[in-house]
């Protein structure tokens, strides 16, 4: 049995692990100590990570595959961490590299993203995320680059609920958590490399998507209010269905 190793097992690591431990080894960090039992007791394999405590690298980083999930904002330096990673010696004999990034790579422009698109002269959306990617690169087979992750108790509208939303107008861009999942045991599945958006077909405004949401499942509407001059980053996510992929949710108002 192959080892699958997940560094970050948040709201996306976890259900992962969870749908890959029948079929691997499966090694996760964790942050502190709280989830350590509940883990070992779902089949997981557990160690310590984080900025202060890097003693597990030497065991997580004997794997086959490695899912790399960090969110940049919970940590005080977020490349200085990735960094400590993949100049790890056990970095280079790992068969596959996945690295969850995010659409907030590219500028607030009204542009149709793409993965080919290169102009970003510091200009990103997100210098962190940018900065993450120039670092790890070279050293990555799979960058997977998330809209919002959307789907079970992420519900779109929900935390704005009765607050005001100035963009209502924008187009957004929203993708299911299962769809991340599918994709990257896909892309592993048939051993495709490379940088793939991974964002639904349909972009409905806020306001359609909060209204809809509002309605479906009970909570308050958002107080909508007219801005002008916002941009509507559309981010193309249909890289990866040309090579056989097909989004299980390609529209928000079907998210479960």
């Amino acid at each position: 049995m192959k080892t699958f190793s997940i560094l970050g097992t948040g709201w996306l690591g976890y259900a992962l692990a969870l749908e890959l431990k029948e079929k691997y080894k499966v090694k996760v960090s964790i942050k502190d100590e709280k989830k350590k039992n509940k883990f070992i007791e779902e089949g997981l394999v557990p160690f310590l990570l984080n900025e202060e405590s890097l003693d597990s690298l030497d065991d997580l980083l004997e794997t086959d595959y490695l899912f790399i999930n960090f969110p940049p904002s919970k940590f005080k330096n977020y490349t200085a961490f990735l960094n400590k990673i993949y100049s790890h010696k056990k970095i280079k004999n790992i068969e596959k590299i996945i690295f969850i990034s995010s659409t907030s790579i590219y500028p607030d422009l009204d542009l149709v993203f793409t993965e080919e698109f290169s102009s970003f002269n510091s200009n990103s959306k997100s210098p962190k995320v940018y900065d993450a990617e120039v670092l790890v690169k070279d050293k990555t087979d799979l960058i997977l680059r998330a809209s919002g992750l959307m789907g079970y108790n992420r519900i779109a509208g929900k935390r704005s609920s009765s607050k005001v939303v100035k963009d209502k107008d924008i187009k957004i861009n929203y993708v299911h958590r299962d769809d991340v999942i599918s994709a990257t045991i896909f892309l592993i599945a048939n051993n495709i490399n490379g940088i793939f958006n991974l964002s639904v077909e349909k972009h409905p405004t806020k306001e359609e998507i909060y209204l809809f949401n509002s309605k479906k499942y009970g909570f308050e509407k958002s107080i909508f209010k007219d801005e002008k001059g916002l941009k509507n980053r559309i981010i193309d996510g249909s890289k990866i269905e040309r090579l056989g992929f097909k989004y299980k949710y390609s529209n928000p108002f079907d998210f479960i």
